[in-house]
């Protein structure tokens, strides 16, 4: 009697992560000085002691550029054999109206990949890897894919309002993500996701939509930043909201893919101030032993940070073989999501 095999489900894993840091360094002692606030505040209670700044010359698409050739050359692939590429980011690009992703797609020479972008604040790295997932699971001439995040998020910071002292930490950076249908290492497990948007308008640049349409020789340039109108709302969803979905997207990410809360290695978050990511751990019955922490010398890079982190927990050996990581990040809008990555 013939035994019949049950064909196994595909998957998808991470094959390479490339990253880029531009070199120009902001301290907390210029924000300090810079802003009126005291040192001890970005030392402290934010934890960070530097942040990466581009130069005017180092724009998103160029950067992404840097890091998604770094993920490709440590593939040992061709570029042509990339079926899709995404470029996530929160911040600008280098034009409005304009297509980073092409941009990439053509300087890697890509040429038979199909690219766009994703925007979903900060956490649109994270999406763009379970959107991608998605992708190379649905269509069976599909194996590779190319997720793309970089931010130039410093130029939108003004240091003179008061109220903007939970965007001071943003920083700049790319870390690229090149994902394989079956890769042999690791496998992207189950996405969770949720939106809370009572407080959507809180968070915003003035200009440069349809409402307020830039303008040029505008009077008050500081439109140009991004800008807290409320921040009582904010604190009211750092405070309260943000905590609680945050750990209700890992729990639910953990259960669907069969683990729980204790089967945890490490947990990757975007990054956030050292109360809030103290107050994350905590709630997970998690230490700083099971997270990465890069604000210090980084700062926040948006949709960057969880795979930057990923890039430098592999470097540093530690993951390998049965380890299980969970990738969560949050965004202003505001949104959280998870995935737990399996090692295998």
């Amino acid at each position: 009697m013939t035994e019949t095999k049950v064909p196994q489900k595909e998957t998808v894993g991470i094959a390479s992560i490339g990253r880029y840091i531009p070199p120009g360094i902001m301290t907390s002692d210029e924000m300090s000085r810079r802003s009126g606030i005291p040192l001890h505040v970005f030392l402290e209670k934010i934890g960070m002691e530097q942040k990466h700044i581009a130069a005017e010359e180092e724009h998103p698409s160029e950067m992404g550029i840097r890091a998604a050739r770094d993920a490709v050359q440590k593939a040992g692939l061709d570029p042509s054999e990339i079926d899709v590429l995404v470029y996530c980011g929160a911040g600008f690009y280098d034009y409005r109206i304009w297509s980073p992703a092409a941009r990439i797609q053509s300087a890697l020479g890509a040429d038979n990949c199909y690219a766009f972008e994703i925007k979903n604040g900060c956490n649109g790295g994270n999406l763009g890897i379970d959107i991608c997932k998605n992708l190379l699971l649905s269509d069976p001439d599909k194996k590779y894919a190319l997720v793309v995040c970089s931010e130039k998020l410093s130029i939108s910071v003004d240091y003179t309002d008061p109220n903007a002292l939970s965007l001071y930490m943003v920083g700049d950076g790319a870390a690229a993500a090149l994902l394989k249908k079956g890769e042999a290492t690791n496998r992207l497990l189950s996405y969770v996701s949720l939106t809370e948007g009572s407080t959507v308008d809180c968070v915003k640049v003035p200009f440069g939509g349809t409402r307020k349409q830039y303008v040029p020789g505008i009077s008050d340039d500081r439109l140009g930043y991004i800008r807290i109108d409320d921040p009582a709302g904010l604190d009211r969803i750092l405070s309260q909201t943000y905590l609680e979905n945050y750990v209700k997207v890992i729990k639910s990410a953990l259960e669907k893919s069969g683990y729980t809360l204790k089967d945890i290695d490490l947990l990757l978050t975007n990054q956030i101030k050292r109360s809030l990511l103290e107050d994350i751990l905590r709630r997970l019955d998690l230490t700083e032993e099971h997270t990465m922490v890069s604000i210090k010398d980084y700062g926040h890079m948006g949709t960057v940070d969880t795979l930057f982190n990923l890039s430098r927990a592999l470097d540093a050996g530690r993951i390998g073989p049965g380890s299980l990581v969970v990738l969560a990040s949050s965004g202003a809008g505001f949104t959280w999501a998870a995935m737990p990555m399996e090692f295998l």
